[in-house]
């Protein structure tokens, strides 16, 4: 794992906080990784937020934020386009799939 060094960042104040950006993307995904990692192996939500240094809320927070935003995203793609009970339906159908990945594996 590359670590970013504070003496090897460009010394031009963007181009650093470019590569900053960059590593924190790469922190980013690694660290969901290794959260859906630890979650299939059993670990609860209260051991990965341990293990982060962070609450269970935090990492709760953190894990489903993306699945929040691809919802909203969604709803607002769709709307106007399914009836108010079909949009019901694929609500409850969401809320059962966060709720069974919130479950130790």
């Amino acid at each position: 794992m590359s670590v970013i060094s504070i003496e090897r960042l460009p010394s031009d104040p963007l181009a650093a906080l470019r590569e900053l950006a960059a590593g924190e993307a790469q922190l980013d995904r690694l660290r969901r990784e290794h959260v859906a990692a630890a979650r299939a192996g059993g670990a609860s939500w209260d051991e990965v937020g341990r293990a982060l240094g962070v609450s269970e809320d935090a990492v709760l927070e953190y894990h489903f934020a993306d699945a929040r935003r691809d919802l909203a995203e969604n709803a607002g793609a769709n709307d106007g386009d399914l009836s108010d009970e079909r949009a019901m339906e694929l609500a409850v159908a969401e809320v059962r799939a966060v709720r069974r990945s919130m479950l130790p594996a």
